[in-house]
């Protein structure tokens, strides 16, 4: 029947930001703490403290899905000697997760500090740091965590629309099996042994309505100031100066996930859900080999020819937290990119189903059809990593939620059971991609990941008490079910049309190209995964019937710790229908255009004014390589499939995303 069966159309995707996790001894509301004890070479954190922050939902209670950790780097950051023996910056110890749940984390190697309660008061500053590669960014409106899986409500905020995706494969779980003969004893295997596990060949085919993948292909977003763009409704946060703690640097580092303040605002205080731009204009230097950088164009002044960037940034606010004393903390969806001062402004903006606070708002009225109020402008170029994302996937035989939060009918083991399976791939980053433009087509983006963790939601398997542990999100029922939901989902209504070949228009050698049949744009991340000496030696956790019930088995010591970047690698291909000499000249003298003569396509969408949707593909620094002109047999025109080799690539969106 098939009620009985898992089918397409019953199963959901979404994705979301890797963000990690920041822990501070008595900040947090009313004093966070934390314990440790050791057995062997392991250690238990536990957290303690009467607060109430937005990270916890109860005493120590983190608002984090159980198992979901495993794997992450942890490091400890000592200010006050508490944890000198443990100091990332001073004794080079770095810690991997293998169990957390509730007020708990367990890591390995143990902390080399004695056991027992962190002394320390009101100033003290140790920190826990779990690194952003492999942490889907907390979800501090999660329902929290319960020791019944039943009555459990665990969530990240894996809830971003993952696009018009034509076709998605999620990478394949692999183990590698050692297999060897034994001499003496038959023809047969006599040993065989599992290894190591892999999470590759994931693959994601979108129609592009915006260029949000993009920022996962090269890395870097910038966007323009909220103050000049003249946003209706953002506003200024004002009193408490960005810093990094009492007697500390300055904050905002390249990769904090957090922004300090001195002081509570007086105006603008944040909430979670809301989103924060940090306007600082300084500088920043992208991919140029220019000679005059420094002095170079800097956008957004121009949109097409720049060697520099503002380095105003947006992100969501995932937490807002206080310690004891006066000191604030905003903490955000997705690290910073850039490095920025103390004292740079701190605007608030939020999503509304009208224009309201700053809300990007596509128009549908007659007259104003297809403009974007409030719309957002970012710059996406490449720098020194690229970012990881997580990919959320569910899948049911019955069209219903996740028990029993959602569904309370649907028992595991009954009639109504849904047979949910939940899965996260954590620690993904893009491989290489390609973006398409044909003249009798939407534009296109195809881009392959690999992941380094598969976390599998197990309540079902538990003794008693079965459920669903981790709430999935599906797009329309639980996330985008509503005109300021699915702002916050990253499908906008009417933003999700594609980007249509009549959109589009190309220039290059410095002038327009209007006879371009196929533009095809390709990029190499070169990531590699690496494995490392790192085994797990806290006992697998398994119900009665055997099965384990640890949601990423062996404390990940099987999968592998990093997946690195390596170099960048573009390349560029053009069908030109040929009417002139212009690019066989071009060829034979094989110069290399720089970023004043940059090969750009541009689509923008339809509307009467020109806050529309657009994206601007930006290539410079080229030299053809190719540019056959062969005489075709049928007689008819003559076509160039010219072969280009580009240094960069840089992408300028104008959207209602306020981040990607």
């Amino acid at each position: 029947m098939p009620s009985t069966v898992y089918k397409g159309d019953l199963a959901e995707v979404t994705f979301g930001h890797e963000s990690g996790i920041v822990l501070t001894h008595s900040h947090h509301a009313n004093a966070l703490t934390w314990t440790h004890a050791t057995t062997g070479d392991t250690s238990v954190i536990t957290f303690g403290g009467a607060h109430t922050a937005d990270m916890f939902s109860g005493v120590g209670v983190l608002k984090y899905p159980a198992g979901l950790l495993v794997g992450c780097n942890l490091r400890i950051k000592s200010t006050q000697a508490n944890y000198d023996a443990d100091d990332y910056a001073t004794t080079g110890r770095l810690f991997t997760i293998i169990a957390n749940s509730g007020a708990t984390i367990t890591v390995t190697p143990a902390l080399a500090g004695a056991s027992g309660s962190q002394s320390g008061g009101a100033n003290d500053h140790d920190t826990i740091i779990i690194d952003a590669l492999g942490c889907p960014t907390i979800d501090t409106e999660m329902g929290g965590y319960n020791a019944s899986a039943a009555a459990s409500d665990e969530t990240v905020l894996t809830d971003q629309f993952v696009g018009l995706a034509a076709t998605l494969t999620l990478p394949e779980t692999k183990v590698e099996v050692l297999r060897q003969h034994v001499v003496g004893i038959g023809r047969d295997v006599v040993v065989q042994v599992p290894q190591k596990m892999s999470n590759e060949g994931g693959t994601l085919d979108t129609m592009m309505n915006s260029a949000r993948w993009l920022y996962y292909c090269l890395g870097n977003e910038a966007t323009v100031d909220a103050v000049d763009a003249s946003i209706s409704g953002a506003v200024v946060i004002t009193a408490g100066t960005p810093h990094a703690g009492a007697g500390n640097a300055l904050a905002i580092n390249m990769g904090d996930n957090y922004i300090q303040l001195s002081g509570a605002p007086s105006v603008g205080v944040p909430a979670v859900g809301d989103y924060i731009q940090v306007c600082d204009a300084t500088p920043v230097a992208i991919p140029s080999s220019n000679a005059a950088q420094a002095t170079g164009t800097l956008w957004p002044a121009s949109h097409t020819s720049f060697t520099r960037s503002e380095s105003n940034e947006i992100r969501r606010v995932i937490a807002y937290d206080a310690r004891v004393g006066t000191e604030r903390r905003i903490y955000v969806d997705d690290p910073f990119c850039f490095d920025h001062a103390a004292g740079c402004q701190i605007m608030k903006m939020e999503f509304s189903a009208t224009n309201a606070n700053g809300s990007p708002h596509f128009e549908t009225g007659a007259a104003t059809y297809g403009n974007i109020q409030n719309r957002v402008s970012r710059l996406l170029f490449s720098g020194w990593h690229i970012p990881s994302f997580s990919v959320e996937t569910s899948m049911r035989s019955r069209d219903v939620g996740s028990y029993s939060i959602e569904s309370a009918a649907n028992v595991p083991g009954s009639a109504n059971d849904s047979k949910q399976l939940t899965r996260i791939y954590k620690g993904c980053k893009v491989k290489d991609w390609s973006l398409t433009a044909d003249a009798d087509a939407e534009a296109k983006l195809s881009i392959n990941f690999d992941a380094l963790m598969c976390y599998t939601d197990t309540g079902r398997l538990e003794n008693s008490n079965k459920g669903d542990r981790y709430t999935a999100h599906r797009m329309f029922e639980n996330i985008g079910n509503g005109i300021q939901e699915r702002k916050e989902a990253g499908i906008a209504p009417n933003t999700e049309k594609p980007f249509m070949f009549y959109n589009g228009s190309i220039t290059a050698f410095g002038q327009p190209m209007a006879q371009v049949t196929n533009f095809n744009l390709t990029g190499n991340n070169n990531t590699v995964t690496h494995y490392t000496v790192r085994g797990s030696p806290a006992a697998e956790t398994r119900n009665t019937a055997g099965d384990s019930l640890e949601q990423i088995p062996f404390g990940g010591s099987r999968n592998p710790a990093l997946i690195v970047e390596g170099k960048n690698e573009y390349e560029l291909s053009m069908t030109v229908i040929v009417d002139d000499p212009l690019l066989w000249h071009e060829f034979r003298t094989n110069r290399e255009r720089n970023d004043s003569n940059p090969i750009t396509l541009t689509m923008t969408k339809a509307g009467p004014g020109t806050a529309r949707e657009q994206m601007v593909v930006i290539i410079d620094e080229y030299i053809i390589a190719e540019a056959p002109l062969q005489i075709p047999d049928d007689k008819g025109v003559i076509k160039s499939e010219l072969k280009i080799k580009p240094k960069h690539v840089k992408v300028v969106s104008h959207d209602a995303l306020l981040h990607c």
